[in-house]
Order: C-alpha cells, then sequence, then structure tokens
C-alpha cells in the first residue's frame, strides 16, 4: 500500500473507511470523541469514513485509535464481526404489527399461515433477522387478510408484493399492485396495507424500512 504517507486505491479506502465506522459505531464514540482522541479534524473523520481521502496516515491514525490493525482491515473477511447478516427460515417471529409490544403471536401461529390469517383484527409480521448491526435496513414480512391500521414514522419504506395484490394507502393516495410490483414512499406518510379486493388471502409484502 505504500509509504504511510502515500495514497492508496479506492476499493482499499472504501472498505477500510466503512468497517472503521462500523467499529466506531460498535465503540459508542462520536465523530468529535475519535477526532479528539485521533488528533485529527471531524472533516477528516468524515472523509476516512466516506473514503474519500487517499492520505493511508489518516486511516492509520483512527484505526490506531479503534485498537484495530490497519493492513488487516482492508484484508476480505478480517472486518470486526461478519460484514452480512442472515435469516433462515427456523428463525422466524411472528408478531401482530398493531400490537407488537405484546410479544409473539400464539405458538400455533408460528409455524400455521392458516392460523395467523384467521386470527382477529391481526397484521402478522416476521422482523427478518437478515439486519446489520448499526444498519439501516429493516426488512420484514407482512401477511394481510385485513385492512392494517394506519401508521406513521420516520425514514422512507419500500413494499413488494410476494403473493396475491395489495392496496396501499400512502395520505389521501391509494395505489393498487399486483404481485412483483412494488412502491417507495416516505414513511413519515400515514400509511396502511390491505388486500386488494380480488387477491386470495392473506397477501404478502415484503416490507423494507430505512430510518432516518
Amino acid at each position: 500500500m505504500g509509504a504511510e504517507s502515500g495514497s492508496w486505491g479506492e476499493q482499499a479506502r472504501l472498505v477500510a473507511g466503512t468497517r472503521l465506522k462500523r467499529v466506531r459505531l460498535q465503540q459508542g464514540l462520536s465523530i468529535r470523541q475519535l477526532s479528539d482522541l485521533a488528533n485529527i479534524s471531524k472533516t477528516s473523520v468524515v472523509q476516512v469514513e466516506a473514503g474519500r481521502t487517499s492520505r493511508r496516515s489518516t486511516y492509520l491514525k483512527v484505526a490506531t485509535v479503534l485498537g484495530l490493525h490497519l493492513e488487516n482491515l482492508v484484508q476480505s473477511g478480517s472486518a470486526d464481526g461478519l460484514p452480512y447478516a442472515v435469516h433462515l427460515k427456523q428463525d422466524d417471529r411472528w408478531f401482530d404489527l398493531a400490537r407488537f409490544d405484546e410479544g409473539l403471536l400464539p405458538e400455533p401461529a408460528q409455524t400455521d399461515q392458516k392460523i395467523r390469517s384467521s386470527l382477529p383484527d391481526a397484521t402478522p409480521l416476521n422482523i427478518l433477522g437478515s439486519r446489520l448491526e448499526q444498519g439501516r435496513i429493516k426488512p420484514t414480512i407482512l401477511e394481510i387478510s385485513s385492512p392494517s391500521e394506519t401508521r406513521s414514522h420516520a425514514g422512507e419504506e419500500h413494499v413488494f408484493v410476494l403473493e396475491g395484490a395489495a392496496i396501499v394507502g400512502v395520505g389521501e393516495h391509494r395505489v393498487e399492485l399486483q404481485e412483483g410490483e412494488s412502491i417507495t414512499f416516505w414513511s413519515a406518510e400515514p400509511h396502511s396495507y390491505m388486500p386488494h379486493p380480488d387477491s386470495k388471502l392473506p397477501v404478502r409484502l415484503l416490507s423494507v424500512r430505512v430510518d432516518a
């Protein structure tokens, strides 16, 4: 990678910056705290984490503060923890969208879709475990047999119809979606999900949230 004060490639910078940011967040350090410890500016920390500066010496200062070896950090598979997350079928855990705080749905509903779809006023959701630690993407499976309660939260949401046909309400709008179609909307807008009148129940949706 050349001398400490030299420059290095774009891919190495991006990999190092992304992994350094992940470790900083895991250690609970703010950008200001890290810049003070590394004796560099906050702007330099931001540039390092985005892979936008080519000075290897700056990455080295950040890595040293975080207790990481820079040369090992940019090697494949050497990140602190796995760089991916997987959800297997055995990881399924079903809740009710409107009453999430009440905990899991009853045991028979965990494995039997017909039982889930027969629960009164329930909107079953399966929070997928394929979420990165400190990541912003939050994927969820929804099974819709009746209109859901209207929701509103920060960020963006992408909804993809896996099975059946659905109507997604966003504000005053009602968007009809067939299997294989999708919609992305600002999730602060009041929104709801419902099956299309002509659809076989339940309708299955993939909802992917990115919170602000």
